[in-house]
């Protein structure tokens, strides 16, 4: 993963000058390979003398058309859509580099009301912390002191940390005045007179500063990792429903972000021609006609076979394979695909009855299930199942509650695991209670590894206090990362009133426990949930 920092002045014209060429000499003697990247510019990134200036120092000047992220006046117009184009913008570029330094508010740049507050929200898009640059020019060591630290609580509110501050024009006695409170700041001090030169010390702390990271995850940086570990092993999806604009406008992103190689179900003049229209460039698609006679026979003999038991001849085969979810299902059965996302026009049962009778559950898992990527503002937690088994048994249970937790592990969540119910502990009594206890029973029972919590209410599993209350000591309450629902109807209320209720994104359903990846979409998905459920699934076939 590339390192980051990002570097801003807490207010205009603040001293940055001199101090980011000396953090800049530094990393590139810590980080051969270190990229430079302008968060925001004021328009044409070629009219920023600064920046060209400083992505001189570390040779990158070919760079320059894509090393920045937004305008100014776009985030004014639209914050939502100008922060997914930086970090989709970063997320490209920094691919490229060892560590990247991304340059906020340097002298010179307009200041604009908000502006620490849309840094922090930059900086925890972009899953890093923030090295913020104070004046001490005209200001007593108080003032500085309580200036540093009205800054850093309001980039810190926003969810990002800070890893080092820089005090320019510094007085030497402002190094005593720090208080307990954020005494875990490294600070550098310029003292006022003096050239602008690292100490030993100085040199550690912007090392360190690099190496901070974020251990916050918000929806966008949580889909821009999932672009990343999709690049870093590219795999071959195939999309059967080239009818459909969306897909074709996700397929023209995922080719030219490199996320994963794509094939298309459909005749290559005609999704060619509509690509066109749409002025999408699909060249680099493999477009597989689902008429090609040799793939069908290809296809049909081994659905046969593997339906031979429920009596389906090679004739009745031809005829279901003309499906292009069975088509698209046989690919990824038969290694010309490694997974398939359908649904932006078929129903969740197009898409995935085909996946239950070809390519079946892995070994291990007891059933076939699905989860939600749930991502919280500063989080991501798994709810499963959401969307496939009805009424779980005990024994279903403890298996999506496995699932689900190698799931979230999958996409880097730590499992703690809950499962849900209208009791805590031993609180309640009935057949649904019991249910939970002895699904949380075999599921311990078959994976001792895990933390598993059960029966668990969800105010006791979210909520330290709580869970302080009901079920002290447990390793899981009120911290808990995948919420295991003890029936469907539960699972889709409770997914789709947190989403509605809190604005958190639901990606999904994922689908776990299949042989080989196959993802449903919503037959309302946007081109970027289309994008993301690529990438998981990309993701999947990498394990």
């Amino acid at each position: 993963m590339t390192k980051s920092v990002y570097f801003t002045a807490a207010e205009g014209n603040s001293g940055t000058r001199p101090v980011v060429r000396a953090v800049i000499e530094q990393l590139t003697q810590d980080y051969p390979k270190l990229g430079l990247f302008r968060a925001f510019t004021n328009g044409p990134i070629d009219t920023d003398d600064e920046f060209i200036d400083l992505i001189k120092l570390v040779g990158r000047e070919e760079d320059l058309d894509i090393a920045w992220g937004t305008t100014r006046q776009a985030y004014v117009r639209n914050e939502e859509a100008a922060m997914t184009d930086l970090v989709k913008r970063y997320t490209d570029y920094a691919q490229n580099f060892d560590a990247v330094l991304i340059l906020g508010l340097l002298d010179g740049d307009p200041v604009n009301p908000g502006m620490l507050a849309r840094t922090g929200r930059a900086a925890a898009n972009l899953a890093t912390s923030v090295f913020v640059v104070v004046s001490g020019a005209l200001r007593t060591p108080e003032q500085v002191v309580n200036l540093s630290h009205l800054v850093s609580r309001e980039i810190q509110g926003e969810n990002a940390p800070i890893s080092a501050v820089a005090v320019t024009s510094a007085e030497h006695r402002v190094e005593q005045e720090k208080s307990p409170e954020y005494a875990h700041i490294p600070i550098i001090y310029f003292y006022d007179g003096e050239a602008v030169e690292l100490t030993d010390t100085d040199r550690a702390i912007v090392r360190a500063s690099m190496e901070h990271g974020s251990d916050v995850i918000t929806p966008l940086s949580f889909t821009a990792s999932l672009i990343s570990r999709a690049r870093a092993q590219r795999k071959r999806i195939v999309m059967p429903e080239s009818a459909d604009d969306r897909i074709l406008r996700a397929a023209d992103e995922l080719i030219r972000r490199e996320v994963a190689d794509i094939v298309l179900l459909g005749e290559r003049e005609d999704v060619l021609a509509r690509a066109a229209h749409l002025g999408l460039d699909l060249d680099g698609a493999d477009i597989v006609s689902p008429a090609n006679p040799d793939l069908i026979a290809k296809y049909a003999a081994e659905f046969a076979r593997v339906r031979e038991k429920k009596g389906v001849t090679y004739d009745q085969a031809v005829e279901t394979i003309k499906d292009l979810s069975y088509f698209g299902t046989m690919m990824v059965h038969m290694g010309d695909a490694d997974g398939m996302v359908s649904g932006a026009i078929n129903t969740t049962a197009n898409t995935i009855v085909p996946s239950f009778q070809i390519i079946k559950t892995k070994p291990g898992a007891a059933l076939v299930s699905s989860c939600f990527l749930m991502l919280m503002e500063d989080r991501v937690y798994v709810y499963g199942d959401c969307a496939v088994t009805t009424n779980p048994t005990p024994e279903q249970l403890a298996g999506i509650a496995v699932s689900s937790a190698e799931t979230a592990v999958q996409f880097g969540v730590d499992p703690k695991v809950a499962m849900l119910s209208y009791s805590t502990g031993t609180s309640g009594k009935g057949p649904d209670v019991d249910a939970v206890v002895e699904a949380t029973r075999i599921a311990k029972e078959q994976r001792p590894d895990l933390l598993i919590e059960g029966p668990i209410q969800y105010d006791a599993a979210v909520d330290a206090k709580v869970a302080a209350t009901k079920l002290p000591g447990s390793p899981v309450a009120g911290q808990a990362t995948v919420f295991v629902f003890p029936n469907l109807n539960a699972g889709n209320i409770g997914y789709k009133a947190v989403q509605r209720s809190s604005g958190a994104v639901a990606v999904g359903p994922v689908l776990q426990g299949l042989n080989k990846p196959v993802n449903d979409l919503s037959r309302g998905a946007l081109v970027e949930d289309i994008v993301n459920t690529v990438a998981i699934t990309a993701i999947q076939a990498q394990n």
